[in-house]
């Protein structure tokens, strides 16, 4: 390990020669800084997705990392090569950001893996994290320091190149942030791009506040098939059941509350787990075909469901 830089923490490994293709992987505690390292690759000229927004997660990664989370696929699953290898096409020096877990045989399979780590104080992290989400600090403070303790112990683990950095460090030195990033990108930018990383590298803007703000309900439907499967919260109100109704191709089939418990859940949230349900497919929608499945929240006006009205494929019996 060498501490080679006032903005870096150390370095472990070494990264390889400039030119040489590589996959940057950022990742870090949940409200640990990740976003500001990402922003900065990506203003540096380094590809970190499609259609970003303010939190610079790319949609197709972040995907499979929740799939990976949640058990829904195992880390050998074709679509995860497909989408590695493609991008190892397009770009020579490309990343990604997917901050709170730590999926090692994922980044086995990326090119040439180089891991860029951000740490944070945790009474900072875990402020944030109860105002944004409404949990109490004291279950935020807990979740932050067994997050830090998991990249800590993957950082001295890990055979790939490493560069951690501390996010109040990176802040008062960036000019030489830059020239750290880019040198374990193996790569150059120009004068007015490492400009543009300097004067937009600082604490959550307005619209990333605003975005990474749970909404009044948030969930997600995990799978269809012969069950429904999803889970939804109120982010401010733990001990609080979601009503719903599920509709498959706009007929109402089903009416109840959120409110079985996942392990999975309980261990993300930090509550009591409570907020998943999973209910029969109705035997004559089992036909091969493909339907539309929505969920439908009367009397609240903010809430995110991932993957709400999407179609699909419901297998035959």
């Amino acid at each position: 390990m060498s501490l080679e830089h006032p903005a870096v923490l150390f370095r472990k490994g070494t990264a390889l020669a400039g030119g040489v293709p590589r996959t940057l992987i950022v990742l870090g505690p949940a409200r640990g800084g990740t976003t500001m390292a990402a922003q900065m690759l990506h203003d540096l000229g380094i590809f970190m997705g499609q259609d970003l927004n303010s939190t610079y997660q790319d949609a197709v990664m972040s995907q499979i990392s929740r799939a990976l989370f949640h058990g829904q696929i195992d880390v050998d699953h074709p679509v995860i090569e497909q989408a590695l290898r493609r991008r190892d096409q397009e770009f020579d020096v490309w990343g990604w950001k997917f901050p709170t877990h730590v999926f090692e045989r994922l980044y086995a399979k990326a090119r040439n893996p180089h891991m860029i780590v951000i740490f944070r104080d945790p009474v900072a992290i875990a402020t944030r994290d109860s105002v944004s989400n409404g949990y109490n600090f004291e279950a935020c403070f807990e979740r932050a320091l067994e997050q830090i303790s998991n990249f800590a112990k993957f950082v001295l683990s890990t055979s790939s190149p490493c560069l951690v950095l501390s996010y109040e460090r990176s802040l008062t030195n960036k000019s030489e942030l830059v020239d750290a990033l880019l040198y374990f990108a193996g790569t150059t930018a120009s004068q007015e791009a490492r400009n543009l990383a300097v004067q937009r590298a600082r604490p959550g803007s307005i619209r990333y506040l605003a975005e990474t703000r749970a909404g009044d309900i948030e969930g997600r439907i995990d799978g269809v098939d012969v069950h429904i499967a999803r889970w939804l919260r109120y982010p401010h109100q733990a001990d609080r059941r979601v009503s719903f109704t599920v509709a498959i191709d706009g007929v109402p089939i089903y009416e109840g509350a959120a409110d079985r418990f996942r392990k999975d859940l309980k261990k993300a949230f930090n509550n009591d787990g409570c907020c998943s349900f999973e209910i029969p497919t109705p035997t004559y929608l089992r036909d091969g075909k493909q339907h539309k499945v929505s969920i439908k929240i009367l009397d609240v006006g903010n809430f995110t469901i991932e993957n709400n009205e999407n179609f699909w494929t419901i297998a035959m019996d």
